[in-house]
């Protein structure tokens, strides 16, 4: 059934192409429907299996645990060094600046 086609089209072949196209839609519309339900339960699942995580609290207590051995160092270095200290924080205070008026 080309454009080109030297033969009349009736409307029986026309009525049939459409139904083959619709049919083809809804194929095509179940194929995806499929797909995405099988990709949304496989994350379901990961996302489960991380919220069941036996080691969540010790994760949390060690991120902690970590966080404050980083505060106290920064502190220390920064009690040490204070001249370097405000050099630096000046440095960050005039690049933030810069960055911010800049356009």
């Amino acid at each position: 059934m080309s454009r080109f086609s030297s033969t009349p089209t009736t409307r029986h072949d026309i009525e049939r192409e459409i139904q083959s196209l619709m049919s083809a839609l809804d194929e095509l519309k179940h194929e995806a429907t499929r797909g995405s339900r099988h990709r949304l339960d496989d994350l379901r699942s990961r996302a489960e299996s991380l919220w069941h995580d036996a080691n969540w609290d010790e994760h949390c207590q060690e991120l902690s645990r970590r966080g404050r051995q980083a505060t106290r160092m920064a502190t220390d270095c920064a009690r040490k060094h204070p001249l370097s200290t405000l050099a630096l924080a000046a440095g960050a205070v005039a690049l933030i600046g810069y960055l911010a008026t800049r356009r």
